[in-house]
C-alpha cells in the first residue's frame, strides 16, 4: 500500500508540473509552488483554494522546495 501512495504522489506531482509547463510555467515547478509566487507578486492566484485542498501551506513549502532545488539546476 505504501508503495502505491508514494506512485500516486509522483503521478500528481507530474501531472502539476504538466499543466504548469502547459499553462506557460517553469518545466520544474508545480502548479501550486507557481500559484505562489503569483500571490507573492500580487497577481491573481489560486493559493487559498489549493490550500485548503491540501493543507494549510502547502503551496509555500511547495514555492520553497522548487526555489531550493533551482539553484542545483
Amino acid at each position: 500500500m505504501e508503495n502505491v501512495k508514494k506512485y500516486l504522489l509522483r503521478v500528481g506531482t507530474a501531472l502539476s508540473v504538466l499543466i504548469n509547463v502547459i499553462l506557460g510555467g517553469a518545466s520544474n515547478q508545480t502548479f501550486s509552488a507557481r500559484n505562489y509566487q503569483w500571490q507573492r507578486d500580487k497577481k491573481p492566484n489560486l493559493v487559498y483554494l489549493i490550500d485548503k485542498l491540501f493543507g494549510k501551506d502547502h503551496c509555500s513549502e511547495c514555492w520553497v522546495y522548487w526555489k531550493v532545488r533551482e539553484k542545483k539546476w
